[in-house]
């Protein structure tokens, strides 16, 4: 879509400094920001939606037509694309998420599950994850096909649990033919994902990494929480009109359909993330519809 000639000063500030145009629009009506959304380039738009309080930026959303909805929710990172239609209407919110791409479909009605006040809920499932039998220069073929948002790989077997990380920094200096099992780190730190929000600021994992990784139970692993992103979650929190958290036994159910439908997932060749495409030889392709990739 070409740029608007109608706010070019406003977009030049959008494009340079996105968070802080953040919190202006987040000041301003909701229907004259939604204007300014409907011209501005996609990829543009969508990096300052993702930087509002997700409250906010549904307002916005709400007064777009469901073409220009769509063309910004596919350039928003799953986790932020989550917050966002959690505070629209039911209808319209399911409507658009069955116009989204089947694993992105999948991954965010799952993700709604979880309790807005939990940190499952703000963790970004936008990882790349990969078995430990996976050859470093496997590997390395993922990350050139799609650079991952964070610079660590999430080493986990065949049902998600987790078993380490290695940074990419690690990747790059290994020879092609070593496996990640050889490189991995045990986690010695992760994030329970039915926690709540309060009180996980001052947890000591911090002090060792600005990124720790959300785990469910026996370890599967739903994504990574920033620091940064638990600043916006506790923010988004402590504003009116947040809803009170779900049953707990309701959102254990949805979590259990989320790992049930994940397995589907592996089943059918599928990774957790949707960003990413296997990378294996042909006569390795059909040995790793049972977990992640396996470049071994």
């Amino acid at each position: 879509m070409a740029e608007s000639r109608e706010h070019p000063l406003s977009l030049a500030f959008m494009r340079g400094h996105p968070v802080q145009a953040a919190r202006v629009l987040e000041a301003l009506p909701a229907a004259d920001v939604a204007q300014m959304f409907t011209s501005v380039p996609a990829r543009l738009g969508a990096a300052v939606l993702a930087a509002m309080l997700p409250n906010r930026a549904a307002l916005c959303i709400a007064a777009l037509e469901d073409a220009r909805t769509l063309e910004l929710l596919a350039t928003m990172g799953t986790q932020p694309m989550v917050a966002l239609l959690r505070h629209l209407p039911e209808l319209r919110r399911q409507d658009l998420i069955g116009r989204l791409p089947a694993v992105t479909a999948l991954a965010s009605t799952l993700l709604l599950g979880y309790a807005e006040d939990t940190l499952g809920a703000w963790a970004d499932p936008d990882v790349l994850t990969l078995s430990a039998k996976t050859r470093v220069a496997d590997a390395l073929a993922h990350v050139r096909l799609a650079p991952p948002a964070h610079p660590v790989v999430f080493v986990a077997d065949g049902e998600l649990r987790l078993a380490g990380t290695v940074s990419l920094q690690a990747l790059m200096q290994a020879p092609g033919e070593s496996t990640l099992a050889t490189l991995m780190r045990r986690s010695s730190v992760v994030l329970a994902a039915h926690a709540p929000l309060l009180g996980t600021a001052e947890h000591p994992g911090w002090e060792q990494c600005s990124l720790l990784p959300v785990v469910e139970t026996s370890q599967r692993l739903v994504g990574v929480l920033t620091h940064d992103a638990l600043a916006r979650a506790l923010k988004q929190a402590a504003s009116p009109g947040i809803r009170s958290s779900v049953d707990a036994s309701l959102t254990e159910l949805l979590a259990r359909g989320y790992w049930q439908a994940l397995s589907g997932l592996i089943d059918g060749g599928l990774f957790l993330l949707p960003r990413v495409a296997p990378v294996l030889p042909l006569n390795e392709a059909h040995t790793s519809a049972k977990g992640p990739s396996n470049g071994s």
